[in-house]
């Protein structure tokens, strides 16, 4: 007897779309609260009203900022090669504070500007990335960053959540504010002195709101009420 050959049903495959999930880098690895991560408001404790200002506002200062500034490694103007910053054994270990710095301010022409716990100016740099510097070489030599040893600390009256901290050019950690890698001058020798101011169109003091400070503030204040620096450097 002859057999009939078996017929085979389809194989119905039914595929699932995929979804991929988009991933989300969070800020939280930079300082208290996520520091300079998404929209931030001053308290109404601190010495200006409430404020809300977007990082990247913060960043750009609310103009087209350079790219780049490799002039002077980074300097954008003629400076000076300085020697090393001195760091004294009791404060500091190859370099590097032993704890966390703090960020201060001070009222000054400009407005309350970030200055160090000791008064000293705090100036950002037009063209760096968000916690990113662009200054390096020689360029470190004339504006130190403000190194710290952990996240940095915030003065009553300042944004704790708008300080952060990241890792220099020279591999040392560098404090940051709204997202901005914070330096001082060595061309200002005391506390009140503003020598950076404008340098290279790139050098400004920084708000207590995170943004650069282009011009005095104070009504009938002119420039040359601040205390600058008139050599390279």
């Amino acid at each position: 007897m002859r057999r009939r050959p078996r017929r085979l049903s389809a194989l119905v495959v039914v595929a699932a779309p995929l979804v991929l999930a988009s991933c989300h880098f969070s800020n939280g690895d930079y300082g208290p609260a996520g520091a300079g991560g998404g929209t931030t408001s001053s308290a109404s404790s601190g010495p200006i009203g409430a404020n809300t200002t977007a990082p990247d506002a913060k960043l750009l200062g609310g103009s087209a900022a350079p790219k780049t500034a490799s002039t002077y490694d980074g300097a954008g103007f003629p400076i000076p090669t300085y020697p090393p910053v001195p760091c004294p054994r009791a404060t500091c270990l190859n370099g590097s504070p032993l704890e966390p710095v703090e960020i201060s301010w001070r009222n000054s022409p400009y407005g309350p500007i970030l200055t160090t716990a000791s008064g000293e100016t705090l100036y950002l740099r037009l063209g760096d990335g968000f916690r990113e510097s662009g200054c390096h070489g020689i360029c470190l030599r004339a504006f130190p960053p403000l190194l710290t040893n952990g996240a940095p600390q915030a003065a009553p009256g300042l944004l704790a959540a708008d300080v952060g901290d990241l890792t220099a050019s020279n591999g040392k950690e560098q404090a940051s504010y709204g997202g901005h890698p914070l330096y001082t001058y060595r061309g200002d020798t005391k506390p009140g002195q503003y020598g950076a101011e404008g340098k290279g169109g790139i050098w400004y003091v920084v708000s207590i709101t995170g943004l650069p400070v282009k011009a005095p503030v104070h009504s009938g204040t002119s420039s040359s009420s601040a205390t600058t620096s008139t050599s390279n450097g």
